[in-house]
């Protein structure tokens, strides 16, 4: 499956370049707010004095990510930062890509990564049961909602939502749906103008069996409306290409990754939404692996990660943190606030997701006219 966020510098572009020509007037809201009680800042338990000198001894952790670069950058400062003496070295690799390549390292025997760090839940499931992920549970296990604990030793480091994303001179903000519900009953008269990304993308595929599994065959009837009058991208590149460009009017189940990069001059074409029923939160895991080279530094950063500050430096990357007492623009409370508790659709990586697979692709190509 391809990579699941579109890069930042590809959004970025993209929309910058249409804002630059676009009279859509300056932004009124270039995506949804709410006042949210983070609560108290949730408990931390750090890595014990052995596993920290053991892992400044190694001197280093290798991670290979789904995520880009400018996503990586401020967790990665802020853990070097917080843990002098140990170097982070990260590789940006598709999430087929990145745990073929691990098997393969692993069978010739060469190094590999420490950690991996994906949200393709496919993935990480036949990861697991190739007895490729470490036996660690990590001191923060007791402070974690259930949900952030996927498997052995995998954990969620960020929940994030898939959102709506609107041309704003296509379809002014008054007039833009607010459920999925709302955009099947439009979309005979936006025919051709909704977009979205094939079921081959990681971030679709998501989203879409955590809908189903929340709406059963409803939404198959949803998305089958949608469908009809639907066009498909391989990727969320050309996608928000052509939102930006005006050839699409609304697109959906779109990264939450970029949030982030809809502000200023992109804010004055397109916002975002989180549609109060079609908002499923997408696990981000990590896990150290089961052949890492630098076992003690991967602890070390896995920890971290679900520290109050590691979620603070994921909400910098872009990512959702979801630990209570993490100020975010678009944490989890945000997100609770606006679609409300009912309606969270937190995705997990439920073994079945393995089996039913062929046929939900199936299905939806076929919604699709793929």
């Amino acid at each position: 499956m391809k990579r699941t966020a579109v890069a930042p510098f590809v959004l970025a572009t993209a929309l910058v370049l249409a804002a630059c020509g676009s009279n859509a007037g300056s932004p009124t809201s270039a995506g949804p707010s709410a006042t949210a009680d983070v609560g108290r800042a949730a408990t931390v338990t750090p890595v014990d004095a052995g596993v920290l000198q053991a892992a400044r001894t190694e001197g280093e952790v290798l991670l290979y990510t789904n995520s880009e670069e400018q996503q990586m950058t401020p967790m990665i400062k802020a853990f070097e930062a917080a843990n002098p003496g140990i170097e982070v070295r990260s590789l940006t690799l598709g999430n087929q890509e990145m745990f073929q390549r691990y098997e393969t390292e692993v069978a010739s025997g060469g190094s590999t990564a420490d950690v991996v760090m994906s949200s393709d839940a496919v993935g990480w499931l036949s990861f697991l049961r190739g007895g490729n992920v470490a036996d660690y549970t990590d001191p923060n296990t007791p402070n974690l909602p259930d949900y952030a604990l996927l498997g052995k030793g995998v954990y969620a480091f960020s929940e994030d939502p898939v959102i709506a994303v609107f041309n704003k001179a296509v379809l002014p903000e008054n007039k833009q749906p607010t459920s999925m519900a709302e955009l099947a009953k439009m979309a005979p008269q936006l025919d051709g103008k909704i977009g979205a990304t094939a079921i081959s993308n990681v971030i679709q595929f998501g989203a879409t069996s955590a809908y189903l599994d929340k709406y059963g065959d409803a939404g198959w009837q949803t998305l089958e409306r949608i469908g009809a009058h639907a066009g498909l991208e391989s990727d969320n590149g050309p996608l928000v290409t052509k939102l930006a460009q005006g050839q699409y009017a609304a697109a959906f189940f779109v990264s939450g990754a970029v949030r982030a990069f809809i502000v200023g001059d992109v804010a004055k074409v397109v916002n975002y939404r989180y549609l109060t029923d079609g908002t499923p939160l997408l696990p981000r895991a990590a896990a150290v692996t089961s052949q890492a080279k630098h076992p003690n530094a991967a602890k070390v950063w896995l920890n971290w990660l679900l520290s109050t500050k590691g979620q603070e430096a994921a909400c910098a990357g872009g990512f959702t943190p979801y630990r209570d007492g993490v100020k975010c623009a678009f944490g989890l409370p945000q997100v609770k606030a606006i679609v409300g508790e009912d309606n969270l659709i937190i995705g997990a990586y439920d073994p079945a997701l393995a089996t039913e697979q062929p046929r939900i692709v199936a299905r939806f190509n076929k919604a699709f006219g793929r």
